[in-house]
């Protein structure tokens, strides 16, 4: 398509310091290459149409509004008015980035934009790419240019209007505006990114890096899972779903390996202070420390510990005549309330059984 882009060297472009476009050629006597609803066109230009045009900006008086993505060609076309005009409606003319004034220098049509404070920091971050004159009256005179759009989407409008964006109610290029939506759609999903602009400056490297670190990735994903490097994001998805599965199942297992591990170190724990107390080695003033201890360590303490009191014998204990036979049941329940340093651990327990 044939574009009129700030950046072509054939239009002349004058810069300021900040690199921000100030002057250029709005139109050529003769040929001026144009696209109109996604076909390319051509709009040609006498050297008397320049004379024209330059006569009717003469007349007016005014400068040329300069706008974004034609929103004042649009408004002034529902008002049947000319761009200036529906400009006065806005308090200090805020709808504009800008105004210029046109010049012929030969077979050139210059235009020479003064911008906005505002406008002008925004286009220090280069965020047009193109240009876009709008003229009127090129089959009922007279024949002029009435803005100027700044747009990164130019295309042309019809009947007596030239502009780079076509009107509402027949979008130019619709086609390729809904395959390039979609195409952003997806990029934004793939690079979780919120918004892209493919037409910004330095973008398309970018967005092609980051593409190609995640095609990286599936390769690796692929190789880990030990999948064909043909294999489909299905194939991929499906694999990681049964690694996933598998990864539960271990866990699971972990866990009852993990229980059982616990119950067998209690256990093993618990024999030990039972053997240190009968040896003498275990007061209940060592207990804070003896459960702070695993059963590994518990064991080698035991077996670098002196004895402390005289050994426990297992002598039976006095019953009276009430006394009842023990259970195995009893038994272990009185040791445990030994080893917990009970005095008297059997008729404490009897005690308590008794009074249920």
């Amino acid at each position: 398509m044939h574009w009129v882009a700030l950046s072509s060297e054939n239009i002349n472009v004058v810069r300021d310091e900040n690199g921000v476009p100030v002057e250029w050629t709005l139109l050529k006597i003769g040929s001026n290459p144009l696209c109109q609803k996604g076909i390319d066109g051509d709009l040609q230009l006498t050297h008397d149409d320049m004379l024209k045009i330059m006569d009717y900006h003469h007349k007016k008086g005014e400068m040329i509004p300069v706008d974004s993505e034609h929103y004042l060609y649009q408004l002034a076309n529902q008002k049947n008015m000319d761009e200036a005009e529906t400009l006065r409606m806005f308090p200090a003319g805020v709808a504009a980035l800008g105004f210029g004034t046109l010049a012929l220098e030969g077979e050139d049509l210059r235009f020479k934009v003064k911008w906005s404070d505002k406008a002008h920091e925004f286009l220090k971050e280069k965020i047009y790419k193109y240009f876009s004159p709008v003229i009127r009256g090129i089959n009922n005179g007279p024949l002029r240019v009435t803005s100027v759009a700044m747009t990164n989407t130019p295309a042309i409008n019809n009947l007596d209007a030239l502009a780079a964006s076509a009107n509402p109610d027949t979008p130019p290029n619709d086609g390729r505006k809904v395959n390039m939506s979609k195409l952003k759609n997806a990029l934004q999903k793939l690079l979780g990114r919120d918004s892209i602009a493919l037409d910004a400056e330095g973008e398309e490297e970018k967005i092609a890096a980051e593409i190609e670190a995640k095609a990286s990735l599936l390769d690796e994903v692929k190789k880990i899972l030990k999948l064909e490097s043909s294999a489909s994001v299905e194939e991929i998805i499906a694999a990681l779903k049964a690694e996933a599965e598998k990864a539960a199942s271990a866990d699971a297992k972990q866990q009852k390996l993990d229980e059982l591990a616990a119950s067998a170190e209690a256990a093993a724990h618990a024999e030990l202070v039972k053997q240190g107390r009968t040896d003498g080695k275990i007061t209940d003033s060592d207990m804070e420390y003896v459960n702070s201890l695993d059963s590994k360590a518990l064991s080698a303490h035991l077996a670098h510990t002196g004895r402390k009191v005289p050994m426990k014998t297992m002598e039976p204990s006095k019953r009276t005549e009430d006394s009842v036979s023990l259970t195995a049941d009893d038994r272990i329940a009185i040791q445990c309330l030994r080893n917990a340093g009970v005095k008297d651990a059997e008729n404490e327990y009897l005690k308590a059984r008794k009074g249920k």
